[in-house]
């Protein structure tokens, strides 16, 4: 990753932290998870797969601001076999309680997909259908940029991109929770597709265990790459 692209991505959420906190409101919300997965093995194979991730969501009655951080580790007889970080930042201004124009980013850095990184800046329109404790289902299109940065020849495609976002969740018992999160990006050059799919068990007040699946696909991966990747994962999640 050149030193732009991270300056580009800290100066993004450092925007959206500053917008998120000169909104302040009484009336203003906070709430946010954090998730922490971590298996080790040593002996005849030496493994260690990490994965966690930060969600921070502040709204008040004019705004909703959100920011999230993913991490993936993955090594195999101390041989990198998966690193992967991702950053999405977000702000939104509400017209009503159910429809928010919004401006976001999100930032992709993965060793081991052909690509050094893909930055995708869109703005567009948010609605919600319902968002309450026991559900939700909440959709967004946008319009906007993206470059996706090619590992083998240091090239890079450079567009148009047209993003879809949709964001379930429903409260099956008392104690367990279904979640799916969809992203679309399309380019002309390539489609990128992710879908987070995962059921929480909640244990205590605060804290809950999930089972994830992650479903990655790029409809032109670069030569050698595969199109699809996979995560399934067992997770500690902490809400706040």
């Amino acid at each position: 990753m050149n030193k732009t692209t991270l300056y580009m991505s800290l100066a993004v959420a450092s925007m959206c932290s500053t917008t998120v906190l000169a909104d302040d409101h009484e009336g203003a919300k906070w709430s946010g998870t954090g998730q922490l997965g971590f298996s080790m093995t040593s002996g005849n194979s030496d493994t260690e797969n990490l994965s966690a991730g930060l969600k921070v969501k502040r709204e008040s009655d004019n705004w909703v601001s959100d920011l999230s951080l993913d991490l993936l580790r993955a090594s195999n007889n101390d041989v990198d076999t998966a690193e992967r970080y991702t950053l999405n930042t977000k702000t939104g201004y509400k017209f009503d309680d159910n429809d928010y124009a919004y401006y976001g980013t999100r930032w992709d850095k993965d060793n081991f997909s052909g690509f050094d990184y893909t930055i995708t800046t869109t703005v567009g329109w948010g609605h919600k259908f319902h968002d309450t404790e026991t559900s939700r289902l909440i959709t967004e299109i946008g319009l906007g940029y993206k470059t996706e940065a090619i590992d083998a020849d240091r090239s890079e495609n450079n567009g148009a991109v047209l993003s879809g976002n949709l964001n379930y969740m429903r409260q099956l018992t008392e104690t367990t929770k279904f979640e799916d999160v969809l992203v679309v990006e399309a380019t002309d050059d390539n489609t990128f597709i992710q879908n987070d799919l995962g059921f929480s068990f909640k244990v205590s007040e605060k804290f809950a265990v999930k089972l994830a699946h992650q479903y990655r696909h790029n409809t032109d991966a670069p030569a050698g790459k595969d199109s699809t990747d996979t995560l399934v994962s067992a997770n500690l999640v902490y809400d706040f």
